[in-house]
């Protein structure tokens, strides 16, 4: 079990957390408690996932942020889909960007997003956006810009080649595939052995990140 560091960061520094898809911003408010004993002055948005496209929101969010932010270090935090709309927006100007910790990023996109995508009632749920996380869309994910910074993945899964969720390939949190979260950039990658929201609950996600927004590096 990870431990939390010791609390030794300016106040400078801020932490933006941004949720995932058909989700609200109260799922990170466990790590954004950590983080602010840690020091960190934290930013947790919220922004409309399921109505929006991962540009719009990007762009609502550029703005937000750097309207928020006075001054400092800007760190962001992310959970699945929030990591893609970090990524795009991140192709605007951060001149005092610090790191950047992926939670369980579809990063090449969501296998089980192809396999429904087509069905109205994903359509309902998950909008325009669900329609972009499919795996099939690579010419979405690959346009997406690569942070311009020091980067962690954190992938849920089972460390081993079944996972949680017999429909993925491989090991998986039970909604993506570790295989898609990855990015061959990433200053550090690990598994954590957890399903893909409860992973945002693990007192091991929050000493991971943690570590990683203090070092670049995750701790073994």
């Amino acid at each position: 079990m990870t431990e939390m560091s010791t609390p030794e960061t300016a106040s400078t520094e801020t932490v933006v957390l941004l949720h995932g898809i058909a989700n609200v911003p109260l799922s990170m408010a466990y790590i954004k408690r950590g983080l602010e004993k840690e020091g960190y002055d934290v930013l947790n948005l919220g922004y409309q996932s399921t109505r929006s496209t991962v540009e719009s929101a990007a762009s609502e969010l550029h703005d937000r942020v750097v309207s928020a932010v006075r001054g400092g270090k800007i760190h962001f935090v992310a959970h699945s889909m929030g990591n893609i709309v970090v990524r795009k927006m991140l192709a605007g100007p951060f001149s005092n960007l610090g790191r950047m910790v992926m939670i369980t990023p579809p990063n090449r996109g969501s296998e089980l997003s192809e396999r429904f995508k087509d069905m109205e009632l994903y359509k309902w749920i998950f909008g325009p956006a669900g329609q972009q996380l499919s795996s099939d869309n690579s010419a979405f994910f690959d346009s997406l810009p690569v942070p311009p910074c020091q980067f962690g993945i954190i992938a849920g899964g089972k460390g081993n080649d079944r996972g949680f969720n017999p429909l993925l390939k491989g090991d998986n949190d039970g909604t993506i595939s570790v295989d898609t979260t990855r990015m061959e950039s990433a200053s550090d990658f690990i598994i954590i052995d957890s399903l893909h929201t409860m992973i945002l609950f693990s007192r091991e996600t929050l000493g991971q990140v943690a570590f990683f927004l203090r070092n670049g590096k995750f701790k073994y």
